[in-house]
């Protein structure tokens, strides 16, 4: 079954749900090591995961997979990123979260060209 190739995104999928969704009250009150902007890291990183993991199951049904697997990171970005106010009202929707997500999607997309595909260990995608 084809629709098993697809496990390692949706579980990431449903991470990423988690963390846009939660409410902000319980997110931590002082950043992670007082780092600047720790909060787009987070969202470069998610997307970056999502991407990579999405890249691996598209080449292996031979699809077009560096056009759908960034395509359809970026477009559950931007669904997600503008219902995040809709469901959850103590969080926003923020162009620059956004900006930080299709970041994480076009490296992801290099990373996976430069470092993964036809490796040893593009396998553990």
């Amino acid at each position: 079954m084809k629709l098993l190739y697809f496990w390692k995104p949706l579980l990431w999928l449903a991470i990423i749900c988690y963390a846009l969704f939660v409410p902000a009250s319980n997110l931590p009150v002082k950043p992670f090591l007082n780092i600047p902007h720790f909060d787009k890291m987070v969202h470069f990183t998610l997307f970056f995961v999502f991407c990579v993991f999405l890249l691996r199951p598209f080449k292996k049904l031979k699809t077009s997979y560096y056009f759908w697997a960034p395509a359809i990171s970026v477009a559950l970005s931007a669904l997600l990123e503008f219902s995040q106010r809709i469901v959850t009202p103590s969080r926003a929707s923020d162009f620059y979260d956004f900006l930080a997500n299709a970041t994480g999607v076009l490296v992801a997309t290099l990373f996976f060209r430069l470092f993964v595909v036809n490796r040893p260990w593009e396998k553990l995608f």
